[in-house]
């Protein structure tokens, strides 16, 4: 983590549903995950732009407009049918169920909110546990890169989000773990790339399995 710290410097300019969590919008969170889902973080910047500029992002707004009409507005983020379909359900949700406010959610628990979002096509484990950790839930979240460079560097060997998840929560202090979940994606995109990483670069080259893997061979 400290080696880690010292390579990259966190920015919500790099991170959208950070950034909505500083501005303690957790609805917007919420959407910004869903918007970044299989896709950049520039294209999910994009389309937040767009919603924002069309649209807005708070539930009532969402819950109740023509879904032809949010597709377009989140185009830039792509599979936009798809995404569509979850910002609208959980819009309706928390307008029809929470008075409007995801924090009347957010504050019933991890279970709860599993349970309620869990329901909605769209809306997955990473999803839920990104909402969760910039809410202040003691949780890793598993994305792609988070997974890729937890793997590499020996980690988990485990092969389910949910083991994963459990592996790394055991390395990471509960106050650290968004922290964490923020640095190992920042290496995954910056060094440990999926195809030709640059190892030599890495300050972490050290303790990592797949490294020194590859130094045995030669």
């Amino acid at each position: 983590m400290d080696k880690l710290s010292r390579t990259f410097q966190i920015s919500p300019d790099d991170f959208a549903a950070l950034k909505a969590a500083l501005g303690r919008d957790y609805f917007k969170v919420l959407v910004a995950t869903i918007l970044s889902q299989n896709t950049n973080e520039k294209n999910t910047f994009k389309a937040i732009k767009k919603l924002e500029e069309s649209i807005g992002i708070k539930p009532h707004l969402l819950a109740s407009v023509d879904e032809n009409y949010l597709e377009e507005a989140i185009s830039p983020a792509g599979l936009q049918s798809t995404k569509s379909k979850a910002i609208k359900e959980a819009a309706k949700l928390i307008v029809e169920r929470y008075d409007g406010d995801i924090t009347n959610l957010l504050k019933k628990g991890e279970k709860r909110v599993r349970e309620e979002l869990g329901k909605i096509r769209g809306i997955g484990d990473k999803t839920i546990d990104v909402l969760l950790a910039n809410y202040g839930y003691p949780i890793v979240a598993i994305d792609t890169h988070v997974r890729r460079v937890a793997r590499r560097l020996g980690l988990t060997h485990a092969k389910t989000y949910m083991a994963i998840r459990e592996d790394l929560e055991k390395v990471f202090r509960p106050e650290k773990r968004l922290t964490a979940h923020l640095l190992l994606i920042l290496l995954g995109r910056n060094i440990c790339k999926a195809k030709r990483p640059a190892c030599l670069e890495c300050p972490l080259k050290d303790i990592c399995e797949y490294y020194n893997s590859l130094k045995a061979k030669h």
